[in-house]
């Protein structure tokens, strides 16, 4: 092993040194207080540490040495800023433990490297764990501990600032069908950053007949986001065969005297209609489980007018690697298999190329898509304008608030946000409702623009930010929402794309996930985060 293959390895190991504080972090060790404010400091020094490592790898290597990317992923962080202050005492301990552990490695890598830079976040390390030592000490010896369970944030001291949410989830919880009917309406303004947690624990602390009370008697409780995905799926599935048996019942029991057709225009249309979204829903459903997938989940779904569906082949709350699929323009329920393709063919070959991780690949259709019909120029529903996206943006945030909430703490994630056609200016407005917290990663492709001019505006890390682009693609030349992504100058990391038959037209914009093609391992790889495989020109080149 070389020299510099040696550097490799230290490097890697150190990169991890602030791995486990973040996932006790991420298990609610502390909340409320000062803890949003560590938690961004200690995400901070994570980055800066991966920085330097890397940086003291560029200095080492020769020509030909590939420095690799040593940024992890972000984990998912605890409850947000609020006016209390808790602690779960094992996983604090497990914080502190972990602060002094990187305080005494990150000094002789530094040495090793010579990296000053990762010197000094051992020096803020050890500071750091002898404060909250300091601080555990004190709390362990009040008699009145504080409970350690992982929800204390909104569970038992009832949530961060005064908020709506809390006297309606008691009143749902009760069975009040008003009260889930105002929470949903809530999340789909997505102004209460807090909403899912709040769910979340909610949730978690009913006892068990509570909850099946609750799933009898709201009909639509798992379109709640911050439930967990499997009780989503339980949820939205009894509500599916309810609305098929109610919709079946409705063509069967038409009133035969024509006259009355006067007083129901349109009845018989709209019921068929609907009909076909609910098949359109189950043969989606039905693809998961086939080579080799997992079963789908069912998160969220609406028969009505273009419908809507967010299906995942995957578990999103025990996985390693989650990415939410965004379609464009022309999207409805009706023609929505190709895209939950889409969603499968990816977790396909993210699946092959790292089966032993754990990956959930949603196919996002939860808000209403331009389409190219007699309304292409109706304010709100036009391709050419962003009311559309400013809605649909909305929605989306409020599905990332959700996957935060109810992903396994324990586990590290990485959650990518993969935006198409206009379904990348929906990715780059929902990222600006939540900067910093919204996804770990953003992939375009076949972008007309984010709404933003460059990739920082995001705010996402630094090359985190992804953007695909077919020769021919009418639509990504288009840049009508702010600069194009595909510009050197907005900043954003190209993956190559294979260049479609000379005849192609706007058929280049809808292969980017063509079997065995080079832009879907591209995308697989950066859903897996093997950023080193990614090719970025026609040669294979990284």
């Amino acid at each position: 092993m070389s020299g510099f293959q040696l550097a490799v390895r230290l490097a890697s190991e150190a990169a991890r040194a602030l791995d486990d504080p973040a996932r006790a972090m991420a298990a609610q060790a502390w909340v409320g207080g000062g803890a949003p404010a560590f938690a961004a400091e200690l995400d901070r020094r994570r980055r800066a540490l991966a920085a330097a490592l890397e940086a003291a790898l560029a200095r080492l290597a020769d020509e030909g040495d590939a420095v690799p990317s040593l940024a992890g992923p972000a984990t998912y962080l605890g409850a947000a800023r609020g006016v209390f202050a808790g602690v779960e005492p094992a996983q604090l301990h497990r914080l502190v433990n972990g602060l002094a552990a990187a305080a005494d490695e990150l000094p002789r890598a530094a040495h090793s490297l010579g990296a000053p830079g990762v010197a000094a976040i051992g020096v803020w390390s050890a500071d750091r764990s002898d404060d909250l030592r300091r601080r555990l000490a004190l709390i362990q010896r009040d008699d009145a501990a504080l409970a350690p369970a992982p929800l204390v944030a909104f569970g038992l001291y009832g949530g961060h600032a005064p908020s709506p949410a809390a006297d309606l989830l008691t009143r749902a919880a009760a069975g009040d069908t008003g009260a889930l009917a105002r929470l949903l309406d809530l999340q789909r303004r997505a102004a209460d950053p807090t909403l899912a947690a709040r769910v979340n624990a909610w949730w978690r602390l009913l006892d068990p007949s509570s909850r099946d009370r609750a799933l009898t008697s709201l009909p639509g409780l798992g379109l709640l986001d911050g439930l967990p995905a499997a009780v989503r799926d339980r949820a939205n599935r009894a509500l599916l065969a309810r609305e098929k048996t109610r919709l079946a019942v409705l063509l069967t029991t038409v009133p035969a005297d024509p006259h009355l057709w006067l007083t129901w225009p349109g009845f018989l249309d709209r019921a068929l209609h609907e009909l076909r979204h609910v098949k359109a829903i189950e043969d989606g459903l039905a693809a998961g489980g086939r080579n080799g997938r997992p079963p789908a989940l069912l998160l969220s779904f609406d028969t009505r007018a273009l419908g809507q569906a967010v299906i995942s082949f995957g578990d999103p709350d025990a996985a390693d690697r989650v990415v939410a699929y965004v379609p464009g323009l022309n999207t409805r329920l009706a023609s929505f298999g190709g895209d939950l393709n889409r969603a499968a063919v990816l977790w396909d070959q993210a699946h092959y190329f790292a089966p032993g991780q754990r990956i959930a690949s949603i196919a996002w259709l939860g808000y209403r898509a331009p389409q190219i019909d007699w309304q292409l120029n109706v304010p709100g529903r036009s391709v050419a304008a962003d009311g559309a996206a400013e809605v649909g943006a909305r929605s989306l945030v409020s599905l990332a608030d959700g996957l935060r909430a109810s992903h396994d703490p324990s586990r590290s994630a990485k959650l990518t946000v993969l935006g198409h056609s206009y379904g990348s200016l929906v990715t780059g407005k929902a990222a600006t409702l939540r900067p910093g917290g919204f996804a770990d990663e953003l992939v375009f492709v076949g972008s007309p623009g984010v709404g933003v001019r460059s990739a920082e505006e995001l705010g996402v890390g630094p090359g985190r930010v992804w953007v695909g682009e077919a020769a021919g693609d009418p639509v990504a030349d288009f840049a009508r929402f702010g600069n194009d992504p595909g510009d050197d100058s907005f900043g954003a990391r190209r993956f190559y794309v294979e260049k479609g038959p000379f005849y192609a037209t706007f058929g280049a914009h809808s292969d980017y996930w063509n079997d065995h093609s080079r832009s879907l391992k591209n995308l697989a790889h950066i859903v897996n985060g093997d950023y080193h495989r990614v090719t970025e020109n026609a040669e294979g080149q990284p």
